[in-house]
Order: structure tokens, then C-alpha cells, then sequence
């Protein structure tokens, strides 16, 4: 059974072992001293819908939905630069841009990311959120029907600043030279340019098609082959904590060396032997995570960076969730056409894949 339809009866049996809570409007409040980008999931009819994305400018509410629900729960993500979101690994389909989806699987199929959303218990507030409350309809003048409450919820439940050193965008130098793993190019949507993909060490490289980088050079990138090691160089700028943004001029393929044959032997899908839930598929240099058929996370990877904790000892496999901005490092015990032996470090667990596709 997929992880969203475990969801489905996990929450239906919640919902028929409680007395019903009337109808329930939502209101988000934003008590950061920042602007965040909110989005939200929640159930309607029986369906999955997920709805997104709202300014909520600091120290102000809005009321994101405020049709007649029944529901006991509500979701919430936030992306926000230079703030870390706790989430409750609930996953919902999202866009980059203004969206509303129906349904909460298949996202990267119907051409959307999925992320991880946070729980909303509008009859546990004091559990969760201290400062949550439910207000009467007749409180905020929206009619007579008294059974219809507005509960509102505050983001700095959720919220936790990010302490960094680096600015949110400034450009590092103008004769900057990397070496990175080419991921793909994605076409130009209505928000934003055509860009190209490049994975290093620690770091997402995107170069787009605004003019800057030469048509010349653009077109060659188009010919570059997924999973290869090219040096960059050019002008790079630091947008997050993990991405940067380059301005090319000039492109080179890498000899090939061990690294590049070990992510060649990684590419495709790998289950736990343990737990066959849980697996994974390496795509160029990212490792796309699922657990019982639903994606759990996207990670980048780097075979040409050392575990500072295990010495030179190696080969090593390094990923990081550009998202959550979390990391992790394997030594590379095994690997054969049928199975991949990592140890996670520093603990020095060994996990176990066979291959499957």
C-alpha cells in the first residue's frame, strides 16, 4: 500500500473516532519578522488538494481557506530563504509558481515537485501551537452561521532562523572555476528562464539562458551529457546556502577518473534488503528518495569530496537536500551490478541495496 493511501485511512479513522468539529475556515498568521512564501494541503470532498503560494507579510494574518470544511486537519509549507521549516514528512505536490493541485501523488509524473508539509490539529492547538485559537463566525462579521469557526494558526511554530554568514546573493569572483557533474537542462516556463543544471561538491550550479551567457556557449551546454564532470568557468553569485548561480565562459569535459565511473555504476534504482519499503534511484548526480512507492526527498550527490570524520580512507559518497540543508556521508564498502553496500558515517551502520532497475 502507497504512503499516501496509508495517509488516506490513518486520517479517515481519525476523523470517525471524533465528533465532528462543525464547519472550519483557516487562518495563517505570520509572527516572523520576515516575509513567507506559504502554501497548504488539505482534504475537501474527499479529495487531496494542495494550494499555494501567499505572501504573508510579517506581523500580518490571512485567511487562505474559507470554504465550508469539516476536516480535523490542515497542512503547511513555508519556503522562505534564510529560514529552516520543520515539517512532519507529509507529502503534497507543489509549483514554483501560483498553484492548486488535486491529488498528493504522481507530482514529478504531472510535471510538479513534491515536498514535505507540516501537520495543522485544529482540535489539539494546545499540543502543537500555544497560541493557536478558534474564533465564532460572528466574530469576524461573516454571517450568522455559528457552527463555522475560523482557527488560526501562527508560522513561528513551524519556523526557526538560519544563521549564515553569507549574504543572500553576492557575487564571489569573476574569474571562478569549479569542476561539476552536468544534471540536465529544463525548458523556460512563465516565471522563469530556461536553465541548466550542474552538481559540484556542496553545491547546485545554474546557469540560465538570460542573455548573459553567450548563445555560442548556451548551445554548447545543450550538447553536454548527463552525469559527466566539466570544469566551469566564469562568474558565479551565491543565491542560498548550497546554490549559486553562473555566468559562463567557457566549458570543458573532465577525463574521465574513478568518480565518474562510480556515479556510472550508481545510475538507476536500489532497494533495502532490510526494508523493502525503502528505496532509492540515482539520476545523473541526484538520488531521488521513496518510501512504499511515494518520494520522500531529492538529493544531490558528490563522490569527489572526502568525509572529513573517516580521513582519507574511502571511496566516499556525499549527499546533500538542498531543501532542509542537511548532509550525510557514506564510505563505499561494495558495489557490483547487483548490490551497493554503504556505511553511514560517522555511526558505521552498514545499509545494504540490490539493485532493481
Amino acid at each position: 500500500m502507497s504512503f499516501p493511501a496509508v495517509r488516506r485511512l490513518c486520517l479517515l479513522a481519525a476523523t470517525l473516532a471524533l465528533p465532528s468539529a462543525g464547519q472550519a475556515a483557516l487562518d495563517l498568521c505570520n509572527d516572523t519578522t520576515a516575509v513567507q512564501r506559504v502554501a497548504i494541503g488539505f482534504q475537501e470532498a474527499g479529495d487531496w488538494t494542495s494550494k499555494g503560494w501567499w505572501d504573508l507579510p510579517a506581523g500580518s494574518c490571512t485567511e487562505v481557506l474559507s470554504s465550508a470544511s469539516t476536516s480535523r486537519f490542515y497542512y503547511l509549507r513555508v519556503e522562505t530563504e534564510g529560514w529552516a521549516f520543520t515539517d512532519d514528512r507529509l507529502g503534497f505536490c507543489v509549483a514554483d509558481t501560483d498553484f492548486e493541485i488535486k491529488g498528493e501523488d504522481g507530482c514529478a509524473r504531472r510535471g510538479f515537485r513534491q515536498e514535505n508539509f507540516a501537520r495543522i490539529d485544529t482540535r489539539g492547538a494546545a499540543a502543537t501551537d500555544p497560541t493557536a485559537q478558534t474564533r465564532p463566525a460572528a466574530d469576524l462579521d461573516t454571517g450568522s452561521d455559528a457552527a463555522r469557526r475560523t482557527f488560526t494558526h501562527h508560522l513561528s511554530a513551524h519556523l526557526t532562523p538560519i544563521k549564515s554568514d553569507v549574504p543572500a546573493r553576492h557575487v564571489v569572483q569573476s574569474g571562478f572555476s569549479t569542476k561539476a557533474v552536468f544534471q540536465g537542462c529544463d525548458a523556460e516556463t512563465t516565471a522563469y528562464a530556461s536553465f541548466c543544471t550542474f552538481i559540484g561538491a556542496g553545491r547546485r550550479y545554474l546557469v540560465y539562458d538570460d542573455g548573459r551567457t553567450s548563445a555560442a556557449l548556451w548551445q554548447e551546454i545543450q550538447q553536454a551529457i548527463r552525469g559527466r564532470r566539466y570544469t566551469l568557468e566564469g562568474l558565479r553569485e551565491d543565491l542560498f546556502d548550497t546554490t549559486s548561480e553562473l555566468v559562463l565562459r567557457a566549458i570543458r569535459p573532465e577525463p574521465e577518473d574513478r568518480s565518474d565511473q562510480l556515479l556510472a555504476s550508481l545510475q538507476g534504482l536500489w532497494r533495502s534488503t532490510v526494508d523493502p519499503n525503502d528505496s532509492f534511484r540515482v539520476s545523473g548526480a541526484e538520488r531521488i528518495n521513496a518510501y512504499a512507492g511515494a518520494e520522500t526527498s531529492v538529493e544531490y550527490l558528490s563522490l569527489h569530496k572526502p568525509c572529513a570524520e573517516a580521513g582519507d580512507v574511502g571511496p566516499f559518497l556525499f549527499t546533500w537536500d538542498n531543501n532542509s540543508g542537511t548532509s550525510l556521508c557514506y564510505a563505499i564498502a561494495r558495489l557490483t551490478d547487483t548490490e551497493l553496500a554503504l556505511i553511514y558515517l560517522p555511526r558505521g551502520t552498514e545499509l545494504v541495496y540490490r539493485r532493481e532497475g
